[in-house]
């Protein structure tokens, strides 16, 4: 095998380190920036890194899915939050570096500061921990009980799409089924919350209202 053949082999494997180091860097500068339009630009460049992975695994509708929903809507939806909610940067202790980085809100005092500094420390630590431990009980069931042999079927020639169809419609049909209704019910909760909220501020903005001019006609009725 000449060293041009060798290299052809090993660049999809090349590629996948590439595109996973790409997502896990996006993925931590989400949570490091400052500005929240830099944190959804990376956002987006992790979504791109996801399906650039399916692209590498043969998986052409999972990456064409990947593209557009996750990049062309969710990401495009987060965007287009931030310009109508006008916030420009993260604000509190877990925005900036310290206290007295710019756009962080340190707490009055040096002694709340100082307590919150700490507070934070210890729940990165306690995460740090849960991963460490969440991660040896999977490795240590793995090991224990060993990975199932997987048999790969011949390429039939077949799309993506019509596999994925098939499968999702036939063995898959009463999981894909449960899942539009669970989407539903949490659609028709949010429309009920929302409407709810209404009321209640409308109620309120009245009562507000009344007492308001009751006021006013009692101080006509003093004067």
């Amino acid at each position: 095998m000449s060293i041009l053949d060798r290299l052809v082999l090993f660049l999809p494997t090349l590629g996948f380190f590439v595109l996973g180091t790409v997502i896990l860097v996006s993925a931590w500068m989400v949570g490091q920036v400052r500005r929240i339009t830099h944190a959804a630009f990376f956002m987006v460049l992790a979504f791109t890194g996801v399906a650039g992975v399916f692209v590498l695994l043969g998986a052409d509708f999972l990456a064409g899915s990947q593209v557009l929903v996750y990049v062309g809507a969710i990401a495009v939806m987060f965007l287009f939050a931030i310009m109508v909610s006008d916030l420009k940067e993260l604000s509190g202790p877990a925005a900036g570096s310290g206290p007295g980085g710019s756009g962080s809100r340190a707490p009055e005092g040096d002694g709340e500061a100082a307590a919150a500094r700490t507070a934070a420390r210890a729940w990165v630590l306690l995460a740090g921990l849960v991963a460490v431990a969440f991660a040896g009980i999977v490795l240590a069931a793995v090991a224990k009980a060993g990975l199932p042999e997987v048999s790969v079927p011949a390429a039939s020639g077949e799309p993506t799409t019509v596999l994925i169809g098939r499968e999702l419609f036939t063995k898959f049909l009463v999981p894909f089924e449960v899942a539009s209704v669970v989407l539903l019910a949490a659609l028709v909760g949010a429309i009920v919350l929302a409407a709810r909220e209404d009321k209640d501020r409308g109620l309120g903005e009245e009562a507000d209202s009344g007492a308001g001019a009751a006021g006013r006609r009692n101080g006509g009725v003093t004067a």
